[in-house]
């Protein structure tokens, strides 16, 4: 679980994402404005794919706030999700898996 201007999303995290992707309902939500991006091509182990590049001013992960950061506009596979939480977010962070708990564990640097 993320927030981003205090609204909540649900973010995969995905450690082969260089940034994080956000739908553009979601980030919609959240008040972002998606007119004020940038025009960007994005590559995958799907293919490549136009999409929109736009600042958010802070967002809130694991009880710690990172920002401003760049995010990538781009629709996920999911309707369950809001989006992908990328390398961008997860390098401020000490990021530990426990495959037998099946839980992953945040916490800021």
């Amino acid at each position: 679980q993320a927030r981003l201007n205090g609204v909540a999303l649900s973010l995969l995290l995905d450690t082969g994402a260089d940034r994080t992707v956000i739908a553009p309902a979601a980030l919609a939500r959240a008040g972002i404005n998606l007119d004020a991006g940038t025009p960007i091509r994005i590559s995958g182990v799907t293919g490549s794919a136009a999409a929109t590049l736009v600042a958010v001013p802070l967002l809130e992960v694991a009880g710690a706030r990172v920002g401003p950061l760049s995010v990538i506009v781009h629709a996920v596979p999911s309707d369950a999700l809001d989006g992908l939480l990328g390398r961008d977010v997860l390098d401020a962070f000490t990021v530990t898996f426990d495959a037998a708990a099946g839980r992953v564990t945040l916490l800021p640097r």
